[in-house]
This record gives structure tokens, sequence and C-alpha cells, in this order.
């Protein structure tokens, strides 16, 4: 049996009594995941999965963030009902939402632009 932990391994790695048994019986070091240390396929649908979850968070994640932080901003607007601040908090939250549709119209323009120079290519 090898030593137990990742300092121990280092110290002995050019033994040769105890390389055999440490390849043997390697130890997970703490932050890796099982997964990290399985085969190929297994790994290549996690892949597959944090991409297609990266992919989402950048087409929608800034578009979210405005939204959410455009909403107390909306209540704050419902709630003020004789204050001098109403119609300015109903701007900003009109400007707020005018972002967000802004965002989503360029990304949209933006992956026409993309498909229709790959039909030129084509």
């Amino acid at each position: 049996m090898g030593p137990s932990s990742l300092l121990a391994q280092r110290a002995v790695a050019d033994d040769p009594r105890w390389t055999r048994a440490v390849e043997d019986n390697p130890t997970i070091p703490l932050g890796i995941s099982k997964s990290f240390l399985c085969g190929r396929e297994e790994r290549s649908e996690e892949r597959k999965i944090v991409k297609g979850f990266r992919g989402w968070f950048m087409n929608y994640a800034l578009v979210a963030a405005i939204l959410v932080s455009t909403a107390p901003v909306a209540v704050l607007a419902y709630r003020l009902d004789g204050s001098r601040w109403r119609w300015p908090m109903v701007a900003l939250t009109l400007a707020g939402i005018g972002t967000a549709a802004g965002i989503l119209w360029i990304r949209k323009y933006i992956n026409s632009l993309n498909k229709e120079s790959e039909r030129k290519d084509r």
C-alpha cells in the first residue's frame, strides 16, 4: 500500500518501490470530480452539456440580468403613487426593457448576417 497524501506521493515518486503501489491505488485530490477521471465518452457528453449551457448563458444571461434589475425599479414605480420620483422610475423601467429588446434584436440581426455569409460561401 502506497502513501495516501499527495505530498507523500510526490516524495516517493522517484522511489521504484512505491511507484507501482501509487499507480495501483491512486487517491483523488479534493476538488477533482470523479467524472474528470472517467473515460473520454463520459467527458465528451459532459462537455456538450457545458458547451450548451455556456452558449445559453452567453446569449441570454445579460438580458436576464437587465430584466431582473429592472423589476425592482418597476415595483418602486408602482408603489410610489404620489411621489415626484414615480415617472423617472417608469422611464428607467422602460429603458431597461428597451435595452433588453435592443440586445435581442442586435443578436438576431448578427445571426442573420452570419447565415447570409454562410449561404454565399457555399
